[in-house]
């Protein structure tokens, strides 16, 4: 087998979910265990960097979309006896980044394209109301990590927002700007929540390692299933335990 240099999507999106799971742990059952929410910052950066990555590389964009939706519904009717009915968990919130993501797309295509000023100036005015109504979303529910968690894949791929971008740069370039515009995402959300949410940068070293190449060494559904089942387990043991 030939060897591969560098972090594949498959093992970034398996140190995420190990963080994720860490957090998790941290947050339900041993809060007074700093250490362990720390780690869990890096979960949230990189998947959202792989929610823009998704988007950008699916070959079927409505059934990305979908999957993710359905998690969200699935996740937030199953839980939400655990939280406010307000809170939306972060299926929630990376189903309105893909969903800004593909309007972000087709406005770009637009204003890009060979289209009549008109057409352009809507599609932009589109996208901006989309923003405007995840903004108000956010007012109105508590979505996990706010607007700016919605927002972060969004400037992620902001990185190639012309079709063209990736033959103009090398894909280091092109990895670098995306590096660059999460870690000013991070900033926004760091700015809102403090804290702990500092570590949260501890996950770029980790995506500059990223090298773009996906290896499947997981079934295909494992991450949309992982969120729900890990919950669960969690949940289960505060409940005997508590």
């Amino acid at each position: 087998m030939e060897k591969t240099n560098g972090l594949t999507n498959d093992k970034l999106k398996i140190i995420a979910a190990a963080a994720m799971l860490v957090d998790h742990i941290g947050a339900y059952l041993l809060p007074s265990v700093t250490v362990l929410r720390i780690i869990g910052r890096i979960a949230f950066p990189i998947f959202a960097f792989m929610i823009a990555e998704g988007c950008t590389h699916t070959k079927n964009k409505k059934k990305y979309l979908f999957n993710l939706f359905l998690l969200a519904v699935l996740c937030h009717g199953a839980f939400y006896t655990f939280k406010p009915p307000g809170y939306m968990r972060i299926p929630v919130t990376f189903t309105l980044s893909v969903i800004l993501i593909y309007i972000l797309q087709y406005s770009t295509s637009c204003v890009y394209g060979e289209y009549a000023v008109v057409k352009k100036i809507m599609a932009a005015a589109v996208f901006f109301a989309a923003v405007i109504a995840v903004w108000y979303l956010n007012e109105m529910f508590v979505i996990d990590y706010g607007f700016m968690g919605c927002m972060t894949p969004v400037l992620v791929s902001g990185a190639c927002w012309q079709k063209d971008m990736p033959q103009k740069y090398s894909k280091y370039d092109t990895l670098y700007r995306k590096i660059g515009l999460l870690a000013l995402a991070l900033f926004f959300v760091y700015s809102e929540y403090g804290g702990v949410q500092i570590y949260s940068f501890l996950a770029i070293p980790l995506l500059a390692k990223y090298n773009g190449k996906r290896e499947n060494l997981v079934p295909k559904y494992f991450f949309y299933m992982f969120y729900p089942l890990h919950l669960a387990a969690i949940y289960a043991v505060q409940y005997f335990i508590g």
